[in-house]
């Protein structure tokens, strides 16, 4: 019989073990053929289906860079209640033929035993906008190297989440960036 440490241990590994199955199973696709290196930079946060870290942020965007181990170091900043917050992430590509699939870990704050799903599924081919997605459809971040874009190619970007994406465009609200 397990003792009850064991038992909460096997509990644990099987809701993980469950959680990624899901994330598995709910996954969009993703862009073919993105090039890594070209990926890297900044990318400014236009629009998102907010969580409780970006809720209420303006001026928010995420550098990228890709590390020497093959990871992505991630910086996220943001201002929210007019202090300046910052996250620090890492990806990891999930599979080396498909770059735009990856998991991210949190590195400050720390977070232990988790790590989220990030897939690129919409990506310009001049990479000057993009949108990641996530398994289902609870956050979604749409993306572009300025802090704007113009409105008929939001309202493309919009439309084409919810018609080949299952997203509610109505969920997306848009970030303030004046600085």
């Amino acid at each position: 019989m397990f003792k009850k440490n064991e038992r909460q241990i096997f509990f644990i590994k099987y809701f993980i073990f469950f959680l990624i199955k899901i994330n598995i199973l709910l996954s969009h696709n993703v862009v073919d053929g993105l090039d890594i290196e070209k990926f890297m930079g900044r990318w400014y946060v236009i629009s998102l289906i907010p969580n409780w870290i970006e809720e209420g942020a303006t001026n928010s965007y995420d550098d990228y860079i890709l590390n020497d181990d093959g990871t992505i170091g991630i910086t996220y900043k943001a201002i929210r209640n007019g202090k300046i917050k910052t996250i620090k992430q890492k990806g990891i590509i999930v599979d080396e033929n498909i770059p735009s699939r990856w998991d991210i870990q949190f590195l400050k704050p720390w977070v232990p035993f988790y790590k989220a799903p990030y897939e690129v599924i919409i990506l310009d081919d001049d990479y000057n906008y993009m949108v990641v997605g996530y398994p289902d459809n609870s956050f979604g971040w749409i993306m572009a190297r300025e802090t704007s874009i113009k409105d008929e190619v939001y309202n493309e970007i919009l439309n084409s989440l919810q018609k080949d994406f299952g997203y509610d465009k109505s969920f997306f609200k848009k970030v303030i960036h004046d600085n």
